[in-house]
């Protein structure tokens, strides 16, 4: 067998190709169709038992003994599911040994252990961000074998949000894996303190200003500010300010991937932006994910600019002082010259993957499928919203969770971060930007000019700017 064959069968085995994209390639290298078939059929490796296994059909256990490796995200969510491991392990016979980390860690750890290809993870956890980086780079592995050889009724793909799926599982048009946590920005009101004004639900950012400067002068005295963000140096600083960036019409970067981070609109939406501090809690600058949700479900602030997936935190009576006093609003936009209002609410998320040198791939498409399963999302909604449309638009579910309303209209206008492979990098620049702006150690424009320098040679070195 001729060398390039060598390696496209490799490729196969170890389920960084689908048996379709190995005929084509075969074919292409002149191997006849009848042949390249042949060689799909017994190249790709799917050792286990019984061929006719669907998996998620739990007609049988051909993973019992197995124990796989899951590395997961350190939210709600995940937390949730480790506690029905014992329900998976009585269904599947898998044992799992479960990695619950926070966002920095898991980014380091998992890039090592992909990148020197450790072995160490079955599964992977994967922000919609890094989705070029991991699939782009071949460090996980076409799902579409394990797709169509799942129970379709368990499965159910297409009950997934078609713009989720492809965000958070998709890369060129072929799923490498399924949503399991799923977010986009919104606007949470404390509706006790709005009722006891009569105050509208701001609908553009100078709405949002003078509400929360409102709000402050009036209720500081009782401890509670108008506003809370997210404002500590990192990706949910970043995530934050792209609402404002984009409504403003600025962006990262043009069609030709020449960089405009540093644009008027760019400036102008940070300078804004940091005018808002004056009526948010003293503390925010170090607040990520978890201080901003706590400080709001403790009744500290009236408005917060989260994810929609913090609201099951403030509807937890052991977690919350606000059960029953908030709501899940559009977010704010920027109002313009014709009257209408430009909403741009950051989309987020993410997917569950396996690793190109997994051990168990097998085994970890089985708790993949269990994990992200329609039984699964009702049980998992008490910590975090899923990704189906069954569970998110049923009435029962939307009266039990009051962000699902929003949360699927936001879905509908939501803008997504860049999936360049270069996107950590991209990203953590402009995070310093913003930091050293929100703290005062540098004005907007010569942060932003700063990170603009810096995207520069990143997209350049990255192959996208020519």
């Amino acid at each position: 067998m001729e060398p390039d064959m060598k390696s496209l069968v490799r490729e196969l085995e170890e389920g960084r190709i689908s048996r379709r994209e190995f005929i084509r390639r075969a074919v292409l290298m002149g191997v006849a169709l009848p042949i390249a078939q042949k060689l799909a059929a017994f190249g790709q490796a799917p050792v286990f038992g019984a061929q006719a296994y669907r998996f998620g059909s739990y007609t049988s256990k051909p993973f019992a003994g197995k124990t796989i490796t899951v590395a997961l995200v350190g939210e709600p969510r995940s937390d949730a599911v480790k506690k029905m491991l014992p329900e998976l392990e009585k269904k599947t016979g898998i044992k799992t040994n479960i990695d619950i980390l926070p966002y920095p860690t898991l980014q380091e750890k998992q890039a090592v252990a992909l990148t020197q290809k450790t072995g160490a993870y079955d599964v992977v956890h994967v922000d919609c961000v890094w989705v070029g980086q991991y699939a782009g780079q071949g460090w996980v592995v076409p799902a579409t074998d394990f797709v169509n050889r799942s129970d379709p009724k368990v499965l159910n793909i297409t009950d997934f949000l078609p713009r989720v799926l492809a965000e958070q599982g998709s890369w060129e048009g072929v799923v490498f894996g399924l949503p399991f946590i799923q977010a986009v920005f919104g606007l949470h009101i404390r509706t006790d303190i709005f009722k006891k004004y009569s105050l509208k639900v701001p609908q553009t950012w100078d709405e949002l200003k003078s509400t929360a400067k409102f709000i402050t002068e009036k209720e500081r005295g009782n401890g509670v500010y108008g506003l809370t963000i997210m404002g500590r140096r990192g990706v949910q600083l970043q995530c934050t300010w792209d609402n404002f960036l984009w409504s403003w019409g600025g962006d990262w970067y043009d069609k030709d991937y020449r960089p405009t981070i540093n644009s008027a609109a760019a400036v102008e939406s940070l300078e804004f932006m940091k005018s808002l501090l004056p009526y948010a809690l003293p503390g925010v600058l170090t607040y990520d994910w978890d201080e901003n949700a706590q400080a709001f479900a403790q009744g500290k602030a009236a408005m917060n600019l989260q994810w929609q997936n913090a609201a099951p935190t403030f509807a937890d009576p052991s977690k919350s002082k606000i059960v029953g006093k908030f709501d899940f609003e559009l977010i704010p936009g920027k109002k313009r010259p014709d009257g209408s209002i430009l909403r741009t609410p950051t989309f987020g998320g993410w997917g569950l993957m396996i690793p190109v040198d997994a051990k168990n791939k097998e085994a970890a498409w089985e708790w993949i499928v269990w994990a992200t399963s329609v039984a699964m999302e009702k049980e998992l909604a008490k910590a975090m919203p899923g990704s189906r449309r069954s569970s998110l638009s049923d009435p029962m579910m939307q009266k039990q969770h009051v962000e699902y309303k929003n949360m699927l209209k936001s879905l509908e206008f939501s803008k997504g971060r860049p999936r360049l492979t270069v996107y950590s990098e991209m990203a953590d620049a402009i995070e310093v930007a913003l930091s050293e702006t929100l703290t005062g150690g540098k004005t907007a424009k010569v942060a932003l000019d700063d990170a603009n320098r810096r995207l520069e040679v990143i997209l350049r070195r990255g192959g996208y700017l020519k």
